[in-house]
């Protein structure tokens, strides 16, 4: 693999321990590899190589294992029976499992036009479909979008850019009829340009609120978005105050999405942004965060209040509003993906 391309190091096995992390891990590992394919023995084979990454994993495993089994971790790890070579194989081969059922249910939800892979009737392997659509290519765009971290930071721009101009045509679906919306990322706006200063002055014009700020509690360099991405408002045909609002934030990264979800939330906002009430947070991610089940958030512990937009219901959305995906999709982003060679 080239150390340049868009997706790198993957033999690098995901730091955190969550289902969809790892999950998301695995769509990869099978879309790079040679026969587009990757089973549960890859990726047993894959941990088992991977011994200091493998340490970290176990140690949370550790806590999982302990709790199930209603003992104290130090108790669970200083136990012979449960710290032999053959009981930690069985732990890691009940994980790589509950691993492939996660993958298994998200056919279930997405369904085969929406979803990219397809598996043995034994659920001993992934594939990747040899005829893909229109949506396949957005699942993909999407997978890509949530792998950061085997992007090169060179390159992570060509995943973090289209992902918001994904956001934001989402974002224009779920906004009513007559509301304005706009970009207002660092890169992308073509209407907030300049100091982050001069950008939230404008906005507060937009919306009849105030800044309450100066422009010197600014880094004088600041040109960045203030942890906002999307912006959207209703005029209400007047000049007046108190009109509708909602802002969003788009974040690629699986880690600390919950502070992130923060970001365009008054909380952090409404003591310098001033108006007449609480506008609507979105917080957009390109992980997918359905349980098994798909009646329930992964994860939901760490969410902060926002309204969350995850992959299921961008890609649910985009369909529901026929969305041409092709617009929005970074095609040569996808072929290289698909282009990689790596076992």
């Amino acid at each position: 693999m080239m150390n340049n391309g868009i997706l790198t190091k993957l033999d690098s096995l995901p730091r955190l321990p969550d289902v969809f992390v790892w999950s998301d891990y695995i769509e990869l590992r099978c879309l790079v590899h040679p026969d587009k394919a990757f089973s549960r023995s890859d990726l047993m084979e894959t941990q088992e190589e991977m011994t200091d990454t493998r340490d970290d994993a176990d140690d949370i495993s550790d806590e999982e294992y302990a709790y199930d089994l209603g003992i104290k971790v130090d108790d669970f790890q200083h136990d012979d029976m449960y710290q032999s070579t053959p009981a930690k194989n069985d732990r890691l081969q009940q994980k790589t499992y509950e691993r492939f059922v996660h993958l298994q249910s998200r056919l279930r939800h997405y369904g085969d036009e929406l979803y990219p892979f397809y598996f043995d009737e034994e659920l001993q392997s992934i594939h990747l479909r040899q005829e893909l659509n229109d949506w396949h290519y957005f699942y993909l765009q999407l997978l890509i979008s949530s792998a950061l971290r085997y992007c090169p930071r060179s390159r992570r721009h060509e995943l973090t850019g289209p992902f918001e101009e994904i956001s934001y045509a989402i974002f224009k679906c779920l906004m009513p009829d007559g509301w304005v919306v706009h970009q207002f990322g660092k890169d992308k706006s073509s209407r907030y340009e300049g100091h982050l200063y001069d950008k939230l002055s404008l906005l507060a014009q937009d919306v009849w609120g105030k800044l309450d700020t100066k422009r010197s509690h600014f880094n004088e360099r600041d040109r960045g978005d203030g942890g906002l991405d999307l912006v959207a408002w209703h005029p209400m045909s007047d000049d007046r105050n108190l009109v509708p609002m909602a802002f969003a934030q788009c974040g690629c990264t699986a880690e600390e999405f919950g502070m992130k979800m923060l970001e365009a939330s008054p909380g952090k906002l409404a003591l310098h942004l001033k108006v007449g009430y609480e506008w609507a947070s979105y917080y957009f991610m390109p992980q997918s965060m359905l349980t098994n089940d798909g009646k329930d958030w992964l994860k939901y512990s760490d969410f902060a209040r926002a309204i969350v937009v995850d992959r299921f219901r961008i890609i649910k959305i985009a369909k529901q509003y026929e969305i041409n995906v092709r617009e929005i999709m970074k095609s040569e982003t996808i072929q290289e993906a698909l282009e990689t060679s790596f076992y």
